[in-house]
């Protein structure tokens, strides 16, 4: 009631003119990531060609796998997919450029959730062989420094089956 009482009290100005809406996006943009140094987009490029080749020595049919950056703009990756038969999987993990990384690998279970950590050494690839159940599998690179320095760290992810 005060609302409307409100609303009759503005004045309202027409100039005769009907004006078109203007086209555009009724949502608000999402923001922008910060430009990318081409230098080190250069050093990106050869750490994935790295990455790929240490986890490309891993055998067997692949459940899931990604990669994504290990530090910078736009960092890590996340990725689920589904285990239709439960049993011994290997996941390989790898990083290029950095000392260390930190993946998470995560699967909901009757009893919970159960999560496994990989502190990565970067300067080989690590496989492991756990045993996951049916059901999702989610894998998730996070930056332990989110304040840190780009340097076109890399970091990966390979979960096969046997």
């Amino acid at each position: 009631m005060l609302l409307g009482g409100g609303m009759t009290a503005c004045a309202y100005e027409d100039d005769g003119d009907t004006q078109p809406a203007a086209a555009g996006p009724s949502h608000p943009l999402a923001p922008s990531l910060p430009a990318k140094d081409p230098g080190v987009l250069g050093v990106e490029a050869s750490n994935y060609a790295e990455l790929h080749q240490r986890l490309a020595r891993t055998p067997g049919s692949v459940l899931l796998a990604d990669t994504g950056p290990a530090d910078g703009p736009g960092i890590g990756f996340s990725k689920a997919a589904t285990v239709a038969s439960a049993g011994p999987y290997t996941v390989t993990a790898a990083c290029v450029g950095t000392p260390r990384a930190q993946i998470f690998l995560s699967q909901d279970t009757k009893g919970g959730t159960e999560h496994m950590v990989f502190e990565v050494d970067c300067s080989r690839a690590q496989s492991q062989i756990v045993q996951l159940q049916k059901g999702y599998v989610s894998a998730q690179l996070t930056r332990p420094d989110p304040t840190g320095a780009w340097t076109g760290a890399v970091a990966g992810i390979k979960i096969t089956a046997q």
